[in-house]
């Protein structure tokens, strides 16, 4: 147990010390505003796309749902 906390304080030691050693890519810290400016617009579009998509569906479900002439579920409403 001691072996592994003492490999786990040099590994933090490490880190602390040479963090350019663990970037994640060389686009991500590159010094042209051009790269990083493009790193950024990536990041963002694939973020949002997701969420684009699950909202898309759910409108498309809401049109086909009144196409269909279909009223929501109202349980107060009286039987006929």
């Amino acid at each position: 147990m001691a072996r592994a906390l003492t490999l786990l304080g040099v590994a933090v030691v490490a880190l602390a010390v040479f963090p350019e050693g663990v970037a994640a890519c060389p686009v991500c810290f590159d010094s042209s505003d051009e790269n990083r400016m493009a790193f950024i617009a990536t990041t963002a579009f694939l973020s949002l796309l997701p969420l684009g998509m699950v909202a898309g569906a759910g409108l498309w479900l809401r049109k086909k749902t009144k196409e269909r002439g279909d009223d929501p579920f109202d349980p107060n409403r009286p039987e006929p």
